[in-house]
């Protein structure tokens, strides 16, 4: 039984300095998605001015649509109590 032989890091061609920079804002948008998510969900588990069914409607919005979910989540009105 034989393998396919495995490419060695010396036969990849270099990496210049351009490819670097468009894989650290690749890395950076994924990482900045990563987190609006998170803090979406647990913004939306957390906040005591959604009621219950609220509350799961964004939870499942924010769950099912991912980063889509997210941003409505971030961009819908809130009725903010008056001081």
């Amino acid at each position: 039984m034989t393998f396919p032989s495995l490419t060695l890091l010396s036969d990849l061609p270099p990496v210049g300095g351009s490819e670097i920079i468009i894989l650290v804002v690749f890395c950076l948008l994924g990482l900045a998605t990563l987190g609006l998510w998170l803090w979406s969900l647990i913004h939306c588990i957390r906040n005591p001015l959604l009621s219950d069914t609220n509350r799961i409607i964004g939870i499942v919005l924010i769950v099912v649509l991912g980063i889509f979910g997210s941003l409505v989540y971030l961009f819908l009105p809130r009725n903010r109590p008056i001081a």
